[in-house]
């Protein structure tokens, strides 16, 4: 008896291709800078997750919410356990010094969970477009599956990926609410939604999803369904972020920090709309038709169904002035909780395409709307794939500067990634136990299990304002660094008996620091150049690094 041969159609041939094709897109690349950390917002996430180990589940301040770096705590903890066979073959203190002298596992731990938060958001939007409209094709997943800003958060322990996800479940439970009305639809859209602001603070606009589906639903519903889904949005946002609510007066400090930080930034707020206007207009890549066919999409929908059009329009906008409203609203990202509604309104445009029965006419606009985001997300998968010039200025800095000499750094992420002397490590664990930082367990875990070697790290104090952060959030991370003002000139880091400095021009320089001129003006005077890296393209990855070495 002859077994049955496992047939595959083209089609599905062809969308395990492209599902293939969308996790390449995560996965290559996704070890860039490590052990190092080289994004400017991973550090701040990862500590702050580790920092759960001592006042669980009290977060160290309010920057993001709390759920993201929960789950990286509980993450850590089964890290914890699977490296230290349960305890048995190493202690606590030496999985804090793996953490202090090779960080690359609990970064890419982080990132793995991020690649794989957004692949299942893919997958979600897949399933509910074959059920709600039957499709072959699964057109606003493929928008999301090749999108660059989504791939690049895939490439980062940040809490993009997991709100997208939620906005995701949102966003599908919206529309099923709008079209069934059920009481079950409207407890899930507003639990995902508080799901996702307990993620990442931008989602707070999708709130309106919620009501805009109840007062556009196409059945009649009852008035107390949408307050017992405002209740479960609430109930989600504070089981999730708890100290939100147990902690408000600070929780409310750090709100207030973000508004005076937008109030001291000029920024032509006009200028802002149109910017914020073109990136839903690029949310699927630069060069992509995607943006066009959302329009047209809406338009449609606004033509065969007002209300479920209305649905999309309303957080759509609201979502557009909210971030409109704050000097780095240009960055894409902050639009993610809005982009699943986006792909399902291109979607729409794709209905209309096939419905002209020319596989062709839909293959070029498939082509069209997809291939520029593939190629572009491809393209930055190459360059996190190339050599950096940290890593290689670290490398040469550890062959050519004798231990023990002190070096004046920028920002982590901007700067070569060097070992401090066990000296120093000690008197940063006295100085930080004594101002109560969380980092004091950190520092005596590093001085506990130090390799030997190292350098005297001294970094250079910058302002919340030029690096557009909360200004207590600088303070307390900067009070756990040994940092040298430089801006009157060269005279403090010749009192510190600095020996070299490493400047990258992806930290301070003359156009992002002003008041450095004279700093910057007597380094290249009165010191020694010594070495440059400087990336090369296609070659060479990261910030051009200079060393300068002092006389004294």
């Amino acid at each position: 008896m002859k077994k049955a041969k496992l047939q595959l159609s083209p089609r599905l041939v062809i969308l395990l291709a492209l599902l293939s094709a969308a996790v390449w897109l995560r996965l290559a690349g996704i070890t860039w800078g490590l052990p190092g950390t080289f994004n400017s917002d991973e550090p701040h996430i990862v500590n702050s997750a580790l920092a759960y180990a001592g006042s669980f589940p009290k977060p160290y301040d309010f920057k993001y919410p709390a759920l993201w770096p929960t789950v990286l705590f509980v993450c850590y903890g089964l890290y914890f356990l699977a490296w230290s066979c349960f305890g048995l073959c190493h202690k606590v203190v030496e999985f804090v010094g793996l953490f202090g002298w090779n960080p690359g596992g609990f970064y890419l731990i982080g990132r793995l969970l991020a690649a794989t938060l957004s692949m299942l958001g893919v997958l979600a939007l897949a399933r509910f477009e074959y059920i709600w409209r039957g499709r072959k094709w699964p057109w606003a997943a493929l928008a999301l599956a090749f999108a660059p800003v989504i791939v690049e958060a895939a490439h980062s322990c940040k809490p993009d990926c997991m709100m997208l996800f939620w906005a995701c479940l949102a966003w599908i439970a919206g529309v099923d609410l709008q079209r069934e009305g059920s009481r079950r639809a409207h407890h899930l859209c507003g639990a995902f939604i508080g799901l996702a602001a307990s993620t990442q603070y931008t989602a707070a606009p999708l709130a309106f999803l919620l009501p805009a589906a109840h007062f556009f639903a196409a059945k009649k519903v009852k008035r107390s369904w949408l307050l017992e889904g405002i209740l479960a949005s609430a109930a989600a946002f504070f089981v999730a972020s708890p100290y939100t609510l147990i902690d408000f007066p600070r929780f409310s400090a750090g709100m207030k920090d973000f508004a005076e930080l937008a109030r001291a930034t000029a920024f032509d707020p006009v200028k802002m709309r149109g910017l914020v206007a073109l990136n839903y207009w690029k949310f699927a890549g630069p060069g992509s038709i995607a943006g066009l066919l959302a329009i047209i999409g809406l338009l449609r929908l606004s033509w065969k169904d007002w209300r479920l059009a209305a649905v999309f329009a309303l957080p759509l906008s609201l979502q557009w002035l909210a971030v409109s409203r704050y000097p780095d609203g240009t960055w894409p990202r902050y639009l993610l909780a809005v982009f699943p509604g986006l792909a399902l309104l291109s979607a729409e445009a794709f209905d209309a395409v096939e419905m002209r029965q020319r596989p062709l006419l839909t293959l070029l606009v498939a082509v069209l709307a997809f291939a520029p985001g593939f190629l572009r997300a491809s393209f930055a998968d190459a360059v996190m794939r190339l050599p950096d010039t940290r890593p290689a200025a670290a490398q040469w800095i550890k062959e050519n500067v004798a231990d023990g000499s002190s070096i004046l750094l920028d920002l982590p992420h901007a700067s070569p990634m060097l070992a401090m002397t066990k000296e120093e490590a000690e008197e940063l664990a006295a100085k930080t136990e004594t101002a109560g930082s969380p980092r004091a367990r950190l520092y005596r875990g590093m001085a506990q299990t130090h390799p030997g070697g190292g350098y005297r790290l001294y970094r250079v104090r910058r302002g919340a304002l030029e690096m557009y952060s909360l200004p207590s959030q600088v303070e307390r991370s900067q009070a756990d660094y040994p940092l040298v003002d430089v801006r009157p000139g060269l005279d403090m880091a010749r009192a510190m008996r600095i020996d070299y400095v490493v400047t990258s021009n992806w930290g301070a320089d003359y156009a992002r620091v002003p008041e450095m001129r004279t700093f910057f003006d007597e380094l290249y005077a009165q010191t020694k150049f010594v070495k440059d890296f400087v990336p090369v393209p296609g070659e060479v990855a990261g910030p051009v690094l200079r060393v300068f070495k002092l006389s004294r």
